[in-house]
């Protein structure tokens, strides 16, 4: 297990992707989100089944997502209060072969049945949408560790929570069982 670099400059501009102004980014979110949803219902068949040994199952796949969703709706209404930002442990992500892993508190567990997750995946996006609705005029000097991309303003966490949807539904196609179908998310590639 290695320690990643934040990917400061580069990973920042790779978010832009993800709009520009506060209604792009917050019509990409919602695009992405689509995008997952979308997906869910291809993937009942073999919720709780791990694709491949160390691959994480749908069910664990979409908790993950929940996981970071929750975490990143307080992190951007934090950067858009007025409340002081405390510095905190700036702990940059660990990687094993090449791949990012999740930080801790932000891995699934066992795996849950779409209904149990539902209410609070329904919950996490009204407040990622409501924060995402307040970005315009959000002060871009207020900042907020991430564990792979450094220091980043409430547009860029926003963005991040694009690419990492878009991120988790080409994972959970590409886990898919030999012969099963779902539906390709259209559109740019993260």
């Amino acid at each position: 297990m290695t320690q990643a670099q934040p990917e400061r400059a580069s990973g920042t501009r790779m978010l832009t992707a993800f709009g520009e102004t506060p209604a792009q980014i917050q019509a990409e979110l919602h695009k992405a989100f689509g995008r997952f949803e979308a997906a869910i219902p291809d993937h009942q068949g073999h919720w709780l089944t791990s694709p491949a040994e160390g691959r994480w199952s749908p069910a664990q796949v979409t908790e993950h997502v929940l996981l970071v969703n929750e975490n990143v709706a307080r992190i951007v209404a934090l950067l858009l209060s007025d409340t002081p930002l405390r510095a905190g442990p700036a702990v940059p992500g660990q990687t094993l072969d090449g791949k990012r892993l999740a930080p801790a508190g932000l891995e699934p567990g066992e795996g849950l049945p779409w209904d149990a997750l539902e209410p609070r995946w329904q919950a996490s996006r009204a407040v990622l949408d409501g924060v995402a609705a307040r970005l315009e005029g959000a002060d871009l000097t207020r900042r907020y560790f991430h564990p792979f991309l450094g220091e980043i303003d409430a547009h860029d966490w926003t963005r991040m929570v694009t690419f990492h949807l878009r991120h988790h539904c080409r994972q959970l196609a590409e886990g898919q069982p030999a012969g099963a179908e779902t539906a390709q998310p259209a559109g740019r590639e993260a």
